[in-house]
């Protein structure tokens, strides 16, 4: 076990979702402290350095492993046209830890993984959604349910912009993937926002729907939803309604026969004590504001700390790595079987509220 009494010294690369990061790192600054902003040098950036009181570094060269120990790689990876692995890639070259944010292909997480392996840095692909309070509590409960039951069948639901942490999320959820196999069930009509697919994850039949639009002048935009997923059982079904939202648990109907061979509807059976549904957590009158500054760095707050954990106990990650890159192929079946995805174009939103409605 490694001793260190100083926090963990962290630079963020990229400082459009990076805040996000930033965010999570300011709720841990017992264990990790920033460091500085590595970017190349936007108005953006600068602004973000000046806001935090750190050096803005704009060269992978300015970082060793003597002044910083983990670097967030928190922009587009190769396989989305980015610069996002080659600078992962470098930096574990120099013995520095790094976090990648989600997708990374196949084989630069392979790549990364060997570089890291060569010069003794951790490296991990972050999914995001994974962490945060409500997805945990959903992985949490299906694993639980799964100990006692068998699971019928799988129903979800994403953008493919998200796509990866929905594998990610099934993965987790139910120990892994292994059989898996998925063909495309419609013909991606234009009128049709989602492409169905059929298959099976861990031997699990699934029906996977995802919206393969992108919104190319605003690619951030115009998803609709995040995660929508159901995993039935045969003593019940868990669900979650939203990434950012809440978790259910449905237990199965069922109406036992009493001794005359009459369904027992106004007896006495304990499942008539069932309730309908329940909460796996309280809800919570959770606002975008609340997401952005509280829900979403409280879930960068959570991983970091289990990297933490890894490097300080210097842990062996051969079984996430064998995991990561498994997901990795799941995700690229999908998307392979899905096509490019359709170029939409999205209308400006305007707030409208419940009460205005």
């Amino acid at each position: 076990m490694m001793s260190l009494e100083r926090p963990l010294r962290v630079v963020v690369c990229g400082t459009r979702f990076g805040r996000v990061y930033l965010r999570g790192i300011e709720k841990l600054k017992d264990k990790f402290k920033l460091v500085g902003i590595l970017a190349r040098g936007s108005e953006q950036a600068a602004k973000c350095a000046s806001e935090y009181n750190v050096p803005l570094y704009t060269s992978t060269e300015q970082l060793t492993k003597e002044n910083v120990d983990i670097v967030c790689v928190v922009i587009r990876s190769a396989v989305l046209g980015g610069a996002g692995t080659n600078i992962a890639d470098r930096l574990l070259s120099k013995g520095i830890n790094v976090i990648q944010e989600h997708p990374v292909h196949y084989e630069d997480v392979l790549r990364c993984r060997k570089t890291a392996r060569k010069f003794d840095a951790y490296y991990e692909v972050n999914s995001f959604y994974p962490n945060l309070k409500t997805v945990r509590r959903f992985i949490d409960v299906t694993r639980k349910v799964l100990k006692k039951s068998e699971a019928i069948y799988i129903d979800a639901a994403c953008s493919m912009q998200v796509l990866y942490p929905l594998v990610d999320i099934l993965g987790k959820a139910l120990g892994g993937f292994r059989p898996w196999s998925f063909k495309l069930d419609n013909d991606n009509s234009e009128k049709n926002p989602f492409s169905s697919l059929s298959g099976e994850v861990n031997g699990i039949p699934i029906n996977l729907r995802v919206m393969n639009q992108m919104n190319t002048t605003d690619p951030d935009n115009h998803t609709h939803l995040l995660h929508r997923i159901v995993i039935e059982t045969t003593i019940g079904s868990v669900i979650l309604t939203d990434s950012n939202g809440i978790v259910l648990w449905n237990p199965t109907m069922y109406v036992p026969q009493n001794e005359d061979g009459v369904l027992d509807l106004y007896g006495e059976n304990e499942f008539l004590d069932f309730q309908v549904t329940e909460l796996l957590l309280p809800i919570e009158k959770r606002s975008y504001r609340d997401v952005y500054n509280n829900l979403w760095p409280e879930g960068i707050a959570a991983m970091l700390e289990e990297f933490r954990d890894k490097i300080l106990n210097l842990k062996t990650d051969n079984q996430l790595a064998q995991y990561e890159l498994v997901a990795c192929q799941v995700w690229k079946d999908i998307g392979e079987k899905l096509g490019p995805a359709k170029i939409i174009k999205g209308k400006n939103l305007y707030p409208v509220f419940l009460k205005d409605l």
